[in-house]
């Protein structure tokens, strides 16, 4: 994934007044991301072209981007109130994330919603804990932002995650069959770049 597709987030979650301005600028950020391409999206991640029509990919399904580490859980809360009363935004949904304990160490939160242009789009924000506090702001924004690219079908999400894995310098990362949203989707890991590149089939309606 090129470095222009990594949100510049700050090492934080802008708290206080700082919030609304931040979100509109992330928001138009990822408004303007969500005009990549899938053949663009692999070539970024992988390095070299891929067909997307014999992965069964049918194009980018959402934005993800990593907002900052949280110190408290009342700046997490601050700032989904902040998204959730923002004008324009649709489906706006939150839970704790499955993957920063997991992989991370840490505990976080994900907050997906559809912006007026009609872009899905999540944020990501862990907790700045253990050794993941430790780690370099880019790095952090590099292991969380990410483009997420549609499946087709469900059961086509781990053959293909399966496939990709095997190329030089990529990892599977996760993999769930079906989360809170109804998507089923895995997430691959470039072990040169720290680039993340996620695969998903939306499934039943979040909304």
């Amino acid at each position: 994934m090129a470095p222009s597709l990594l949100f510049p987030a700050s090492e934080y979650l802008p708290t206080g007044t700082d919030r609304e301005p931040a979100l509109k600028e992330v928001l138009d950020w990822a408004d303007r991301a969500a005009a990549t391409t899938t053949d663009d999206a692999l070539l970024s991640f992988f390095g070299q072209p891929l067909d997307a029509r014999t992965l069964r990919l049918t194009g980018l399904h959402h934005v993800a981007v990593y907002l900052g580490d949280y110190r408290r859980e009342e700046d997490f809360e601050a700032w989904l109130e902040t998204v959730r009363e923002h004008p324009g935004l649709s489906r706006v949904s939150s839970g704790p994330s499955h993957i920063a304990p997991r992989v991370h160490g840490t505990p976080g939160h994900w907050i997906n919603l559809t912006t007026g242009r009609g872009t899905e789009v999540e944020f990501f924000t862990c907790r700045a804990y253990g050794e993941w506090a430790g780690l370099p702001a880019d790095r952090k924004r590099s292991l969380m932002s990410h483009l997420g690219l549609s499946v087709d079908t469900a059961d086509q999400v781990r053959r293909v995650l399966d496939y990709l894995a095997g190329f030089d310098s990529v990892e599977l990362l996760a993999y769930a069959p079906e989360d809170e949203l109804g998507h089923t989707y895995g997430h691959l890991l470039r072990t040169d770049t720290e680039r993340v590149l996620e695969l998903v089939h939306a499934g039943r309606s979040h909304a």
